[in-house]
């Protein structure tokens, strides 16, 4: 069960009948003060952001962004609304008065905006399959509010990348999908966010809902284009030598392109060299192939992997 932290060790203030803390009363900006939060944890940090609470520490410390209560110590069982009414009664929040809190939109709301023609596109989907790995980031407007300290040096556009799902990490120009959770990096004046999205990510289901499953297989297509075959990756000593001979007249460009294709992406330090089969994708190089179980591309589960060699 929650404890309570008695008034009188508040701050001043936090039992007037003025919001305690009116920056808190976007249930996203509340529920992004759990990104510590365990998954371990008896309560959920999205019970917690819905019942009014966005965390404080230590521990598991939460507070009303209406009242200023001070809830600790969950245990299994234990639900934020209940004990928010219980120890903080007279609260206007949990009350039910208005006091200005911006819920999140549901899922169906979210698709129905996306580039303002995507309606009922949930419909059928299993719940737990529609659920997003960061919900906090699901309106383009959170997601853009995280791009304060993008790097100068990038060459891509902010709101191309929010608009396509993705959020910074606050690490390099690493991004990632407020949905399935994938994350790119390395990004040039050239890319662009939605085939990026769905050359790494073609499963995500907001990929999927927004683009529609034919861009993606052809965006899929033209990349396996460009991938070996675990049958041609056995003896690649006349096509290597072809495609050096290609290289000659290749554009500074192209050949930064290719350069790219051969480079793992996973690590995005050392060259592909291993091909998974039975899915037959070159993504990887020896030492980051040992650590997956699943390939990165197509998510199919590796059975064997295959050494190749390329000059």
């Amino acid at each position: 069960m929650g404890d309570m932290i008695p008034a009188e060790e508040l701050e001043p203030g936090a039992a007037s009948s003025q919001l305690f803390d009116p920056s808190m009363r976007s249930e996203a900006r509340r529920l992004r003060t759990f990104w510590q939060w365990p998954h371990t944890a008896p309560v959920s940090a999205r019970d917690l952001a819905k019942a009014g609470f966005f965390f404080v520490g230590p521990r598991d410390q939460v507070q009303c962004f209406c009242c200023g209560g001070v809830l600790m110590d969950w245990g299994p069982g234990d639900c934020p609304v209940a004990e928010h009414l219980k120890f903080f009664s007279s609260c206007k929040f949990i009350r039910g008065e208005d006091t200005g809190n911006q819920e999140m939109f549901p899922l169906q709301e979210i698709f129905d905006t996306v580039d303002g023609q995507f309606l009922s596109l949930l419909q059928g989907i299993d719940s737990e399959e529609a659920a997003p790995q960061n919900p906090e980031m699901v309106t383009e407007e959170m997601r853009l509010s995280t791009f304060r300290n993008w790097p100068q040096y990038s060459d891509m556009h902010p709101e191309q990348l929010a608009r396509a799902g993705f959020f910074y990490t606050g690490q390099g120009d690493v991004v990632k999908c407020f949905y399935c959770d994938g994350a790119v990096r390395n990004w040039s004046f050239r890319d662009d966010p939605w085939r990026e999205h769905a050359k790494w990510y073609p499963e995500c289901e907001f990929l999927l809902r927004s683009k529609g499953r034919e861009f993606v297989s052809s965006v899929q297509e033209a990349f396996s284009s460009t991938l070996l075959s675990p049958r041609d990756s056995w003896d690649q000593t006349e096509q290597d030598s072809s495609a050096l001979q290609d290289e000659s007249w290749m554009s500074t460009e192209e050949q930064l392109r290719l350069q790219e294709e051969r480079m793992c992406k996973v690590c995005m330090d050392r060259d592909v060299s291993v091909v998974f089969v039975p899915c037959g994708h070159l993504v990887t190089c020896g030492e980051c192939a040992s650590n997956l179980r699943l390939c990165p591309i197509c998510r199919a589960v590796i059975r064997e992997s295959v050494r190749t060699f390329m000059s």
